[in-house]
């Protein structure tokens, strides 16, 4: 006997029921799981819709409106259906239906073709199902991305780098379109590769706003109102959403494992906590949010943070304030996190500190190496304040705060440009002179970072300089010049020696227009253009310093001049700013875009109205060691030969498919002409017309005559003998 029957026997005797205890089993008991399940009652309502933003309405007009939306909701089926009153005074509807419908069916057909229904002008329908209500109305008053995945898979993502034609992709973002082509110089134009076709659907687009490339070309960028959608893979397909309300500007992490994100909102305004936020690509996952910085290092809007060549740190800079009756002076400087846990980096002592720079100005990120050079600006001061200080460069490495050199000068303005592979800095210093400031001498201060102590080359140049330019991953740059009252431009070109820096070419412009230099991402191949104005000059430095000037052309009102990643097209642009962007009148006939070879022949141009955006695929980096690139360029015409023969092919095919066109519609056109011939020969005999025709011919009384005309074309005289 079990305890349960013991306890079963007390039980009955105490309530006085002892004829009971003969029912009493004497075992165990069933097993609880052999049991019968217990009989839940169902609460769900799957045929029953709710229907909202209908019009509001008291019950002088409840039957009419309910008998013009039962015209709407009957032709999905069968259907009851209740529009419930609030309980003011008079009672008005709540803007809802509750709809059930007798079929399952129909009410899943009616919650498609109901959904987004307009009914008037103010009122289109919202419609989800009664099981969903709860869910809906219980939601958290702050938004949460819900996760659908951890991450996504890449190995497609760099599958257009394998086409066999070794086409470049560019994008188009125009009017209300967002289309990638293939630039194929075979077929003679851009070939579209993807159009947004599957995001497009009733009154839906792609994008809602801007555009951009990873980058290294992984991602496309979509700008939404409600934040910012990454799409990737060989068909274009939504990998990951990032939400921020109003997003002005983005920027990637080099390594493209961040996105920082701007909603536009300055320091100066509300102080927005959330006004920057950076993102995990992988995930979506939102890792910091902050305020915006006061200062923009590069100058212009933004960006704000600078990240470095690695992506492992990202800085922002902050400039010093002065003291006032309520607060002390506030010393400036560069704020270095890692992205690891996103804390400032330590100093010695092992304290999360800034950098300190007193009047910071502006500081960049070497190309190469997790250095910054930062500028600050002279102050003037007192003995009491600590004397006068001077404008000062100076270069650190990060995270270890290890000065690799710097320089003061006083009374002077610069800027600074790093050489795309991190070996040479150049400080453009201008002299200011006299009480009014006035523009002297220039100086190039080139700090050569590779070798030891970091020595520094002097170059002074005593026209007026308007623009520096460094030769991408070469020892070479490019220098506008013109005398101080912007007459006679000029054309410099210098090269660093292993002991000096010389002048290797000068070259006189024909016009003052001339304000870009852009290099090839190889390098020896240059474009001189005039933004603003159309001019274009296409021009090579050979590795002997010989200066070849291959073309001069003209974009009218050009905007964009950008070369493609391989070095061998460049794209010329006249684009518009978005929306109420002031100028962009001053551009809308003339938008639309060129492609050019590197020697300066179109091979394609085309007018686009309301061009916005337009910009090659960037590639990554490459994976052969830099021997094995440099043996690929030492033996190009061997590994041409391929890719020649490749060509050749298509190029007869393509004059094959012409000719059979061609040939086509000869042959169509022939036949007609030759249906309409047998048509003339039978009216001729049936009608006469031959013989009407040599009457009339005889008539008129014309005469044959034959004479014989000759001619000496050419005289050869040979010698024999």
């Amino acid at each position: 006997m079990g305890v349960l029957y013991e306890r079963a026997v007390e039980t009955v005797k105490e309530d006085g029921n002892e004829d009971l205890e003969d029912f009493i089993s004497e075992g165990e008991g069933e097993d609880l799981d052999s049991l019968e399940p217990k009989v839940e009652m169902n609460n769900s309502f799957p045929s029953t819709l709710m229907i909202c933003n209908v019009p509001k309405v008291g019950k002088a007009k409840y039957d009419k409106l309910l008998n013009v939306l039962g015209k709407i909701f009957d032709k999905n089926g069968p259907n009851t259906r209740v529009m419930p009153f609030d309980e003011q005074d008079p009672p008005m509807t709540l803007g809802v239906v509750i709809v059930t419908y007798e079929a399952l069916e129909d009410a899943d057909k009616a919650l498609i073709s109901l959904n987004g229904m307009q009914l008037d002008k103010n009122h289109a329908f919202k419609v989800v199902k009664m099981d969903s209500f709860d869910e809906i109305v219980n939601r958290d008053e702050e938004f949460k991305a819900q996760k659908t995945l951890t991450s996504f898979w890449r190995g497609d993502f760099r599958q257009w780098l394998t086409d066999s034609k070794c086409r470049e992709q560019l994008i188009l973002r125009y009017q209300a379109e967002t289309e990638i082509y293939w630039h194929d110089t075979l077929n003679g134009q851009p070939l579209l590769c993807y159009g947004g076709e599957r995001e497009k659907g009733p009154n839906k687009v792609w994008c809602d706003w801007k555009v951009q490339w990873s980058p290294q070309g992984t991602y496309l960028a979509t700008f939404h109102a409600k934040g910012i959608c990454l799409w990737g893979g060989p068909n274009f397909t939504k990998k990951v959403r990032m939400f921020h309300d109003a997003v002005k500007d983005i920027e990637f992490s080099p390594n493209e494992e961040y996105l920082l994100s701007w909603d536009g909102k300055t320091a100066h305004e509300d102080a927005d906590a959330n006004a920057v936020r950076i993102f995990r690509v992988l995930t979506g996952e939102r890792v910091r949010q902050c305020r915006c910085p006061q200062m923009t290092p590069l100058g212009g809007d933004f960006p704000h943070f600078l990240w470095s060549h690695d992506g492992k740190y990202f800085a922002e800079g902050k400039e010093s304030t002065e003291a006032t009756d309520e607060t002390a002076r506030v010393l400036g400087g560069i704020f270095v996190r890692d992205t690891e846990n996103f804390e400032l980096i330590k100093d010695d002592a092992g304290r999360k500190t800034k950098l300190p720079f007193d009047q910071l100005d502006t500081f960049q990120w070497s190309p190469k190496d997790n250095y910054i050079a930062a500028w600050t600006l002279e102050k003037e001061g007192n003995s009491r304040e600590g004397g006068q200080q001077p404008a000062r460069l100076t270069i650190m490495e990060i995270p270890s705060r290890k000065e690799l050199a710097s320089r003061s000068r006083t009374q002077v303005e610069a800027s600074m440009y790093w050489q795309s592979e991190g070996d040479y800095l150049c400080l453009l210093v201008t002299k200011l002179v006299g009480k009014m400031k006035k523009k002297g001498a220039t100086n190039l201060e080139i700090f050569r970072i590779r070798d030891k102590n970091v020595p520094v080359d002097g170059v002074e140049i005593k026209d007026m300089v308007n623009g520096f330019f460094w030769e991408t991953k070469g020892n070479r740059f490019g220098v506008l010049v013109s005398d101080e009252n912007s007459n006679h431009p000029r054309l410099l070109f210098y090269q660093l020696g292993k002991e000096k820096c010389e002048c290797v070419q000068t070259f006189l412009l024909p016009s003052h227009s001339f304000n870009q230099i852009l290099w090839s991402p190889e390098g020896q191949y240059f474009v001189c253009a005039a933004i603003g104005n159309g001019e274009l000059l296409f021009g090579g430095l050979t590795q002997d310093n010989k200066l070849e000037i291959l073309h001069k052309d003209e974009h009218f009102m050009l905007t964009d001049v950008v070369w493609d990643p391989s070095s061998r097209y460049v794209l010329t642009a006249v684009t518009q700013p978005m929306q109420s962007a002031m100028g962009g009148f001053k551009t809308a006939m003339e938008a639309g875009y060129k492609l050019w070879s590197f020697q300066g022949r179109v091979l394609f141009q085309q007018q686009k109205e309301k061009l916005w955006h337009i910009a090659w695929r960037p590639h990554p980096p490459a994976l052969l060691p830099d021997a094995k690139q440099k043996e690929v360029r030492l033996n190009i015409k061997k590994y041409s030969k391929k890719y020649d023969a490749t060509d050749e092919q298509a190029k007869d095919a393509l004059r094959n498919e012409f000719r059979k066109v061609r040939d086509d519609k000869t042959k169509a056109f022939m036949e007609v002409l030759d249906r309409l011939n047998e048509w003339k020969e039978d009216k001729e005999d049936e009608l006469d017309w031959a013989d009407a025709r040599n009457d009339y011919l005889e008539s008129q009384g014309w005469e044959m005559n034959e004479s014989t005309v000759e001619e000496i074309e050419k005289e050869e005289e040979e010698l024999i003998g």
